[in-house]
């Protein structure tokens, strides 16, 4: 699935601490470990998106409301509160929505309460 693809690439950008990612996570005034952190939750989202039967987990992993959504959350709330432009936060509200489709599509892999 190539939208897994995209949080893969930016998981490893984070994993291997990529200039872009070290500059941007410090600006945002967050820890090294935390960039991280977020790149291993992505990487698991990532995989669990690629595997039949848990894609629903991948894109919402329970009990939290999504792990990618709310690092994308936290993505965009980080751009505007360092008064990036808007637009920088807008690929992330954008995934965010995808994320949300995605977990409602694939609703029926979670078990039922």
């Amino acid at each position: 699935m190539l939208f897994a693809t995209v949080f893969v690439g930016a998981a490893g950008m984070k994993l291997v601490a990529s200039e872009f990612e070290t500059m941007n996570f410090a600006r945002f005034g967050y820890a090294p470990w935390f960039m991280y952190l977020v790149g291993l939750a992505q990487m698991l989202g990532a995989i669990l998106l690629w595997v039949r039967g848990y894609v629903a987990y991948g894109a919402l992993l329970l009990p939290v409301l999504s792990v990618l959504a709310v690092l994308l959350a936290g993505g965009a709330v980080s751009h505007l509160r360092v008064g990036d432009p808007a637009m920088l936060a807008a690929p992330a509200l954008g995934l965010m929505a995808l994320l949300c489709g995605i977990a409602v599509a694939h609703r029926h892999e979670l078990p039922s309460p």
